[in-house]
């Protein structure tokens, strides 16, 4: 029994480990500016050509020059296309008012250690464009990932509250994936 006990303990202890080193690994993960410490770090820039182009910008201000200073950044530049084995995309309208639209998107991660990590849309000429980022290895060195299909589910509403009745479409990382329609305009 004291095996036993010993054993299923130092499991949770690893498990509490591990997230402790995720959690400060994504200190700065938010969907919004944050100030602090004298530093704006700006989670996402949009430009024209791709929603969430440049991911975790962050700015130092420099007090003597009363300016910023940017410190880092991360590119991310996405090749149209699936990013995941078999992706599926479904759009699911829930009928409540104002009405409500989500995607569900579905697939297979190609081993354990990929994930998302930023997942952004952006609605240009009655097309939603959702762009999946998928993140590097978030382990510490030494940690095998596994090589397995891995399925994945995600749920991402889009920001359809106030749009005129119309048909929308919808892309995922750059490629058609379906249209919907409004029959009124989405408001109370």
């Amino acid at each position: 029994m004291q095996v036993f006990t010993t054993k299923y303990l130092a499991i949770g202890i690893t498990v509490l480990l591990v997230s402790l080193v995720f959690s400060q690994r994504n200190a700065h993960a938010s969907d919004y500016p944050i100030f602090r410490d004298g530093k704006l770090i700006i989670p996402r820039v949009d430009t024209d050509a791709q929603p969430g182009s440049f991911q975790n910008a962050e700015f130092q201000f420099e007090a003597s020059t009363n300016s910023w200073k940017l410190n880092q950044f991360v590119e991310t530049k996405i090749i149209p296309g699936p990013v995941t084995y078999d992706e599926k995309v479904e759009a699911i309208i829930v009928d409540s008012s104002p009405i409500q639209v989500f995607l569900k998107i579905t697939g297979q991660f190609l081993n354990g250690c990929a994930y998302f990590q930023q997942i952004n849309q952006v609605l240009k000429d009655n097309t939603f464009e959702i762009i999946l980022h998928t993140g590097p290895n978030p382990f510490p060195e030494g940690i095998a990932c596994t090589m397995a299909l891995v399925p994945y589910e995600k749920i991402i509403p889009l920001e359809v509250y106030g749009l005129p009745a119309g048909t929308y479409g919808y892309s995922v990382n750059g490629i058609p994936a379906g249209t919907f329609t409004l029959t009124k305009d989405n408001t109370l």
